[in-house]
């Protein structure tokens, strides 16, 4: 026995070797497992550990309680349908073999390989004779055998040191474990292979909860531990609760645990894929049907909702052809679509972020891959994947096998083009673009996508005077490309375009295609005409006192009404008109004056912020992310608006969106020596001489 140990420990030694690059693989004789490394560790002390936990048979109980779990798991598949079983024997044989479990336990603690003072610890320790029998009767719950009659006495001092030992070697955690796999580990486990299976019963409340302390300690430590001296179990205690001997404990727990970490989740997804396509119940859509509708959501609708939609119909699909790399690619891409939405900075096309959506999307794209290794559409999407995680060498390696495979991929162009965009490629970006649209559009929105990115490049490189000739040339091409018009309608609002301009863009979109979209548009182009037709004092005439009745009836809301006329780009004079003619001029005010800050109109702060509330302006507001109005003009060093504020007496104790007040806020911005800051301070010592 002691060599078969021996030789799964040099196994082990050989697996951390092949996982740490720049060590030599000596044996390359038996399987690698695959496991991620997140830190570098010391290969040679790693062996020590492995062979130390060998010594103490602590990788042996891990592999014997595994063989448990798979008995259960067996059990339960023979009894509702053995042929299940004879399917699944290939995946519990190579998942539940020694060589599988002794890596899975061992990649627990390639963490601690580091520590070689900790490591040098953990042999000693397990060369002990006596430490290592309370070890063994601890794991396997087996009293230590004496020659002596006598029990040891429970005292109040033994009884700490038992609660002690509990505690350091996280048991509570462990006996929770056990109850867990007991209750619902295999059906939870079975169920993934068998979804059509009624499902377990729910564990009653408090399941699943760590025992107390006092129930370990009385239901199993004190029986087999009842022969050993009180020293044995310090000398014991001192290592188990020593730093190093702590975090081994915490490892040691998770390792027992058949639900935990990586391996569960390949087991899960393996067990999915092995088995046979499942029936399609009664009501069900068919697969191919499904498959269709998210890829028409992914493809030609686009957005969160969509791609979330459009993931709920992939996975229904995918227990119908578990190994359809179509279905596991449109998942990897769903998954990146649903991702956080993360606000963009000016001229700004991507903010790389870490997030469960992109690994989860990165394990579905490479099983697509396995199952296809040439599938364009997979790798084209792990080109994607790796752009937005800021591997751009990676992503351009990508798109060249795709370009290899399938030189005219729909995507191809437009992913190019914003990859040559974050390498500040930009003239190259506007290259691929114009490409990307010049093409029939393969897949629906990439021409979208593609007009939209190519107004920051353009601005990059100077070459803004093109865009409403590209933009426009392609409303001639595709009147229909609704989208588009929304996003060249907003350029033209933001470039002070006249209104009928900007209304014949935006107004042959259908009222039903996004109307959260085209009324605020519209409501802003019609402000924009009152604004056009007015008297020398900047009152409007009969033709835009028409636009202007317009825009109250689409936006009886103060705040939608607000945003309008600060969208619309329109005079003060003509602020405060809308604002009079509604039936609450002052809340109309108000939202005048939040919006006016947003979007930087001084003219309209300055005219409409004695008609509005001031115990209302003291108040947070979510447009201004949740600060007060004098605490966002602050952030924003916009000195102009913090002198309206000032003389309309707002209050600055009122505090910020951070906790602070803006007598504080102001401190702390300072120390840059910001004239903006020193203005604003000036001007607090002026307007607020209490304060």
């Amino acid at each position: 026995m002691r060599s078969a140990i021996a030789g799964l420990g040099i196994a082990l030694v050989v697996f951390a070797t092949a996982c740490d690059k720049q060590a030599e693989v000596v044996t390359p004789s038996l399987p690698v497992p695959v496991c991620k490394v997140a830190d570098e560790y010391d290969a040679k002390a790693f062996a020590r550990l492995v062979q130390s936990m060998d010594r103490s048979g602590d990788i042996a109980e891990v592999s014997k309680r595994f063989r448990l779990h798979r008995q259960a798991v067996e059990a339960l598949l023979s009894k509702r349908d053995p042929a299940s079983l004879t399917l699944l024997k290939p995946v519990l044989d190579a998942e539940f073999s020694d060589e599988r479990l002794r890596a899975r336990a061992a990649c627990a603690f390639l963490k601690m390989a580091g520590d070689s003072s900790g490591v040098a610890a953990l042999e000693a320790w397990s060369r002990d004779p006596e430490m290592h029998a309370i070890n063994t009767a601890i794991w396997s719950r087996t009293p230590i055998l004496s020659e002596k009659e006598e029990n040891e006495k429970m005292t109040a001092k033994r009884k700490t040191l038992l609660r002690d030992i509990v505690e350091a070697m996280a048991l509570q955690q462990v006996q929770a474990n056990t109850d867990r796999a007991a209750s619902q580990g295999a059906a939870a486990l079975v169920a993934a292979f068998d979804p059509q299976a009624k499902p377990a019963p729910k564990p009653a409340a408090g399941a699943g909860a760590l025992p107390s302390l006092a129930v370990v300690v009385d239901e199993w430590l004190t029986p087999v531990l009842k022969k050993v001296p009180d020293a044995d179990l310090a000398k014991f205690l001192a290592f188990a609760d020593s730093r190093f001997g702590g975090d081994y404990y915490v490892a040691l727990s998770a390792a027992y645990d058949f639900q935990a970490g990586e391996w569960y989740a390949q087991l899960v997804e393996t067990f999915k894929e092995s088995r046979p396509p499942a029936a399609q119940a009664d009501g069900q859509p068919a697969k191919e049907a499904l498959v269709a509708d998210a890829r028409r959501l992914l493809h030609d609708v686009g957005g969160g909702a969509a791609a979330a939609d459009a993931l709920n119909r992939l996975l229904q699909a995918e227990q119908m052809d578990p190994r359809n790399p179509e279905i596991h690619a449109l998942i990897g891409e769903a998954m990146i679509m649903t991702a956080p939405a993360m606000r963009l900075g000016p001229d700004q096309l991507r903010v790389v972020i870490d997030t469960p959506n992109y690994e989860q999307a990165d394990v579905r794209l490479a099983r697509a891959l396995q199952l296809a290794p040439d599938y364009a559409d997979a790798l084209m999407m792990q080109g994607r994947l790796r752009y937005l995680q800021g591997r751009d060498t990676e992503a351009a390696e990508l798109y060249e096998r795709v370009r290899a495979i399938e030189p005219d991929h729909p995507r191809m162009n437009f992913y190019l083009g914003d990859l040559a965009f974050a390498q500040l490629e930009y003239a190259k970006a506007v290259r691929y673009y114009q490409t990307a649209l010049s093409k029939p559009e393969g897949i629906a929105l990439t021409h979208h996508h593609a007009l939209t990115n190519l107004v920051p490049a353009l601005r990059k490189i100077s070459r803004m005077a093109e865009y409403p000739r590209i933009a426009e040339g392609y409303l001639a091409r595709h009147p229909d490309a609704w989208n588009f018009r929304f996003d060249y309608a907003e350029y033209l609002l933001a470039n002070d375009t006249r209104a009928d301009k900007i209304l014949g863009v935006v107004e042959p979109v259908p009222d039903t295609w996004l109307p959260t979209r085209k009324f605020p548009i519209v409501s802003a182009a019609l402000m924009r005409k009152a604004s056009e037709n007015v008297n020398k004092v900047g009152e409007p005439l009969a033709a835009s006192q028409q636009a202007m009745r317009r825009v109250m009836e689409m936006n009886p809301d103060p705040r939608a009404l607000a945003e309008a006329v600060c969208r619309s780009g329109v005079s003060g004079k003509l602020a405060q008109v809308v604002a009079s003619a509604t039936s609450s001029p002052r809340a109309t005010s108000t939202a005048l004056v939040v919006c006016a800050l947003r979007w930087r109109r001084t003219d309209v702060l300055r005219m409409l912020a004695s008609d509005a509330h001031v115990s209302q302006l003291n108040l947070p507001h979510p447009d201004l992310g949740g600060d007060t109005p004098m605490c966002y003009a602050v952030a924003i060093k916009d000195v102009k608006a913090f002198i309206v504020f000032s003389k309309i007496q707002l209050n600055p104790l009122q505090k910020c969106n951070d906790g602070n007040t803006v007598p504080e806020r102001l401190q702390r911005m300072a120390y840059g020596g910001d004239q903006a800051v020193l203005q604003m301070r000036n001007l607090m010592a002026r307007f607020y001489k209490k304060s």
